[in-house]
């Protein structure tokens, strides 16, 4: 089986106390991995396009102001929330999702796998 694996970074800013005093910046990393499901061949553009404009109105951001996140921005939950939007706008074109991470370092991951390869 052939798999795209494409990585992004997200510069973000967030607090974990949720006060605006208190924010900081990092540059998350976040990892995708899909296969086609359509018969004609893909090109990673493609996927790159989907994921500009699910990450796209994040970039650069206070995180803790965006309601999604119910003033939750640990690593884990953002890449729980983050998933949910990679998966839905993958699948809606043609890609099935295989694994997706999100890490704020490349010691620190959080993984969420709906296919091995």
């Amino acid at each position: 089986m052939k798999y795209h694996r494409l990585k992004y970074r997200l510069c973000m800013q967030h607090s974990f106390d949720g006060r605006i005093e208190n924010k900081h910046h990092h540059l998350i990393e976040i990892e995708i991995v899909a296969r086609q499901i359509a018969e004609d061949f893909m090109e990673f553009a493609s996927m790159d396009s989907i994921l500009e404009k699910v990450f796209a109105p994040y970039q650069y951001q206070y995180l803790n102001e965006f309601s999604e996140f119910g003033g939750d921005t640990s690593i884990e939950h953002l890449g729980e929330v983050f998933y949910l939007k990679v998966k839905d706008a993958l699948e809606k074109q043609h890609w099935k999702f295989a694994r997706f991470e999100i890490s704020e370092t490349p010691l620190r991951i959080y993984a969420i796998v709906e296919e091995t390869f």
